[in-house]
């Protein structure tokens, strides 16, 4: 009697045993590849601006299949202008994905926070989410690797009334079969593997991204009620923050810029 109920236990063990590695495998079908997203900055002088700091919330990709997958939820905040100065890009994401074509890359942007000769301010955004089209592909047991690459010169703006207007201008590069070396967080390289999508996009005053739009950088710019960004006919005082300034450029102050 008891060699048959340990005869029966062992067949009840062997048969959950085989249950779990059944589950596991159907849930697993699709292969996996690794996914790394890297910021850096190319800016030209930057003037009196010292240093730009971008907090990204998260970041996602999208597929047809799978919709918007995060592959990064933790903030965190970088300084453009440290990045151009070192020389490096900092790393945003570094996970596993299943293997497949992601046509869509975003960041969520929470803050931007400019510091010049008169101190730190922080500025507009037209819309905190950056969405960029464009192929990151992700092959099982390789690496797929995406650089955003800010131009903060471009980017940044400057009202008539001196407050800073942050609409991104950035450089996406993505690769496949990528070399990734991973330092530090803050110090990440990326090489090899062949390159997908390379496009240069910028965001309006509404907030939409894409190829050509853009705030011009000698712009007549305000901010009306509800913090829509205006965008006068003509030139005016206000433009691009990548020149020389003088006198204060803070919000709330008088800006003297040349683009």
């Amino acid at each position: 009697m008891r060699m048959i109920l340990t005869a029966s236990l062992l067949m009840v063990l062997v048969l959950l045993v085989a249950g779990c590695t059944g589950t596991g495998q159907s849930t697993g079908g699709n292969q996996e590849g690794r996914a790394v997203a890297t910021m850096a900055d190319a800016a030209a002088d930057m003037g009196a601006v010292s240093s730009v700091k971008v907090t990204v919330d998260s970041v996602r990709v999208h597929s047809a299949t799978e919709g918007w997958v995060t592959i990064s939820s933790a903030p965190h905040t970088y300084d453009l202008l440290q990045l151009k100065a070192e020389g490096k890009q900092a790393l945003l994401a570094d996970t596993k994905l299943d293997a497949g074509t992601y046509d869509q890359l975003r960041l969520d942007i929470s803050s931007v926070v400019v510091t010049d000769a008169q101190g730190s301010h922080q500025a507009k955004l037209p819309s905190g989410e950056l969405k960029i089209v464009g192929d990151l592909v992700v092959k099982a047991n390789s690496t797929a690797a995406a650089v955003f690459d800010f131009k903060a010169d471009e980017s940044l703006h400057v009202t008539g009334e001196g407050q800073y207007i942050m609409a991104p201008v950035v450089q996406l590069e993505t690769r496949q079969n990528a070399d990734v070396t991973v330092r530090s967080s803050a110090d990440v390289a990326v090489s090899g593997g062949s390159v997908v999508t390379n496009v240069k996009v910028g965001m309006d005053a509404q907030g939409r991204v894409g190829v050509g739009l853009g705030i011009p950088a000698n712009a007549n710019l305000s901010i009306g009620s509800g913090s829509t960004i205006i965008v006068g006919s003509g030139i005016g005082t206000a433009g691009s923050a990548g020149g020389s300034a003088s006198g204060s450029a803070g919000i709330g102050g008088s800006a003297g810029i040349t683009g």
